[in-house]
């Protein structure tokens, strides 16, 4: 009779235990206190002593926002455009092969590039590499690069990312502004000169088009470069440093600002380093050296050669030996 009462007990205690009086099954009020503070628009305020900016904000409703957009679409149209420019460019280089010198090397050589030239060139280029690469890995990183290193590997990759973005932008700041006190002179726009070569192309489908030091094409990548970089360059400063009583709002502002414009002059710097180096003969070595072979000039900038051709030099025997000679540089080019 015992082990029958006591194996009644351990059942009862066993088995679920009765639901609780309906007056117990209340929602938490606080649940549609916050439900309706979230679904308000805008920054739901409270009361703080603390001064800072936002520090009175409940809930940050736009964060949320902001978020759903950058993954949604600012990432996805930024790999877009990347993707479509270099498609462009390859379709380009199928088409037009390499663009020959039309005479070979003339063995005289024209100094173009002062040494201070060259070095605030490739300060401001080094600098705007690396800034681009830390930048895409931040902004797509999540998309491309977790797949390959994993989320503890990108994890690593991400902060130095953002250490050497958030260092060096400020040094490209100054950078970018040497490079356009030198070369800002040359790059002042000349309305009809520079709407023929645009009109006709550049000469890249055809004859070469005359321009002075710097053709159309060139000026035009100088002010977007300037004029986009300078908006970068704010945008990037707000954001390295919120200490001057920016809001959430302000932030994720200059963040959309900083960007699109930093994809903008990226996707347009493809074909600046493009044209630069890969399309065009015996262009990449006037940058590397300061100097251009007076063919080149002609070829590609007759005003300015005409200015400048008086100033040649032979170029040295080991220069010469080390240049191709005209047919064998044909016989192993693209055919334009």
């Amino acid at each position: 009779m015992m082990v029958c009462l006591v194996m009644s007990v351990f059942q009862a205690q066993a088995a679920d235990p009765p639901p609780p009086p309906a007056s117990l099954l209340s929602i938490n009020p606080g649940t549609d206190l916050w439900r309706e503070v979230r679904q308000r628009d805008g920054e739901i305020e409270g009361i703080s002593q603390v001064k800072s900016p936002g520090a009175n904000v409940l809930v940050n409703v736009s964060g949320q926002s902001w978020r759903e957009y950058r993954m949604q679409e600012l990432v996805p149209k930024a790999g877009a455009a990347i993707m479509i420019v270099l498609i462009i460019i390859a379709i380009f280089r199928l088409l037009r092969g390499r663009i020959m010198l039309e005479n070979g090397r003339s063995g005289i050589k024209i100094l173009r590039f002062s040494t201070s030239q060259r070095a605030a060139h490739w300060t401001t280029a080094i600098l705007f590499v690396v800034l681009s690469l830390t930048g895409l890995t931040l902004l797509l990183g999540r998309k491309f690069l977790i797949p390959v290193f994993g989320a503890e590997g990108f994890s690593n990759i991400a902060v130095a990312a953002k250490f050497l973005h958030d260092y060096l932008g400020p040094v490209f700041m100054l950078a970018l502004t040497w490079l356009f006190i030198l070369f800002v002179r040359d790059n002042i726009p000349s309305p009809k000169l520079d709407l023929q070569w645009f009109l006709k192309g550049g000469g890249l489908f055809g004859k070469h088009v005359s321009s002075d030091r710097y053709n159309a094409g060139e000026k035009l990548w100088f002010w977007v470069a300037s004029i986009v970089g300078l908006a970068v360059i704010i945008s990037g400063l707000v954001l390295d440093f919120p200490i001057f009583g920016q809001t959430r709002a302000t932030m994720e502002f200059y963040h959309w600002v900083h960007s699109v414009s930093a994809i903008i002059l990226i996707v347009v710097s493809f074909g600046h380093i493009y044209m630069g180096t890969a399309a065009l003969e015996a262009t990449f070595e006037v940058m590397k050296t300061g100097y251009c072979d007076a063919n080149w000039a002609k070829d590609h900038h007759d005003l300015w050669y005409e200015k400048v051709k008086d100033t040649g030099e032979p170029v040295s025997q080991t220069q010469a030996q080390a240049s191709p000679a005209p047919g064998q540089r044909q016989s192993t080019e693209p055919s334009g």
